[in-house]
């Protein structure tokens, strides 16, 4: 057999066909495949709509129950008395990029997707690692089918050992990527952006003096619960103590709001939190936000029961997609403003995450001063 060094064109040529075969594999596969990687999609169009004919036939089923109509038994002159077709639970449906989610009685939304930059990214460096670690394992082959042909044992055991690191570290690379990839999935994986519902912000407001302070949302989306009632906006008398009079002299403790609102999500960095930690978790994360222990309190009172039984949970506190779909008008202008918002989901797994530095995102407890506004509220699906 000739040495592998008169024929290296050769054997060059053939790790590059693997190598090329591989990166094209991966491509068609991402393609045909868009469920692989679509928690990096965004929407770029949505429709609403009803579909008549089954809206009509759980109609006519409602109404043979209602009247008690009854069905006859094959073979029977006696009639058993029908029940209720069950609610058909929701669906969701993908073709392509296009997702049609249907609900109970016939309601669908559909979607329509594209290709992110943050996809292309992803998809391209988990491809770049697939290929460097094949080239890194052609090259270490080389030199060992080399240091065979030549009887040196040592060569060949330098050769061994560098091919199996190479692997080892190439396949640890891809599985991280790859996980990179899949980390949202845990969340529906089509997009971070959707139509939220806003679970019980509650707005305080601390005033040295007593005077009146108007409050206004300007949000993109639905208000769906506000106590006390919205209106145009909220007019309160402040105190120092916190509690809030309206012009009939009825006291809050706070205002509140809930609302279906747009949200382009941030889940780029959080934190991944067994269910049974999750009151310790809170109590720190909520007070290097800057939340008093009566905040806290109330926020833990409220999240606590939806998360505590999850094998886990990945929390995500928004800051400037919360902002920008939730703006507050506040007259006069608080010289202190404190908004925590948090977006969780459950998860059975750990899912690896960066973690977000929390202590810069607000003004301390410390720092409070002069008139004060607090906010707390989130979301989850």
């Amino acid at each position: 057999m000739a040495p592998i060094s008169e024929d290296k064109g050769k054997y060059i040529k053939t790790v590059i066909t693997v190598i090329v075969i591989t990166v094209l594999f991966l491509l068609i596969l991402f393609f045909v495949k868009p469920d692989l990687v679509r928690c990096y999609l965004k929407p770029i169009h949505k429709e609403n709509g009803w579909d008549y004919s089954i809206w009509l036939e759980g109609f006519h089923d409602e109404v043979a129950v209602a009247i008690g109509e009854a069905t006859p038994t094959p073979g029977s002159t006696e009639t058993s008395t029908p029940t209720q077709a069950p609610v058909p639970e929701t669906t969701v449906e993908w073709n392509g990029l296009e997702k049609t989610t249907r609900g109970p009685n016939g309601s669908y939304s559909k979607e329509s997707f594209e290709f992110s930059l943050r996809t292309v990214a992803v998809i391209a460096g988990f491809i770049l690692s697939v290929a460097a670690t094949l080239t890194a394992i052609g090259i270490a082959l080389y030199f060992i089918i080399r240091s065979s042909q030549l009887k040196d044992q040592i060569a060949l055991a330098l050769s061994s050992f560098a091919m199996l690191f190479v692997f080892a570290l190439g396949a640890f690379g891809c599985v991280k990527i790859w996980q990179a990839i899949r980390t949202e999935s845990h969340v529906e994986p089509d997009s971070s952006y959707r139509e939220m519902c806003i679970h019980a912000p509650i707005i305080y407001l601390y005033d040295e003096q007593s005077r009146e302070a108007n409050v206004k949302l300007s949000i993109d989306g639905d208000l769906t619960s506000t106590y006390p009632t919205y209106g145009d906006g909220w007019t309160v008398k402040t105190s120092p103590d916190g509690t809030l009079t309206d012009a009939n002299g009825r006291e809050y403790e706070y205002l509140f709001w809930e609302a279906d609102i747009n949200m382009d999500l941030d889940t780029s960095r959080g934190f991944c939190v067994k269910g049974s930690d999750s009151a310790a978790f809170l109590e720190k994360a909520l007070s290097d936000l800057g939340l008093s222990d009566t905040e806290a309190n109330t926020f833990i009172m409220y999240w606590l029961p939806q998360m505590e039984e999850n094998p886990y949970n990945v929390i995500c506190f928004q800051t400037d997609a919360y902002e920008n779909a939730a703006k507050l008008d506040v007259t006069p202008v608080p010289d202190t403003i404190v908004r925590v918002n948090m977006f969780f989901y459950a998860s059975d797994e750990y899912v690896e995450i960066e973690e977000q530095d929390l202590t810069s995102m607000n003004p301390s407890l410390e720092e409070r001063e002069g008139f004060v506004l607090v906010e707390w509220g989130g979301e989850t699906v």
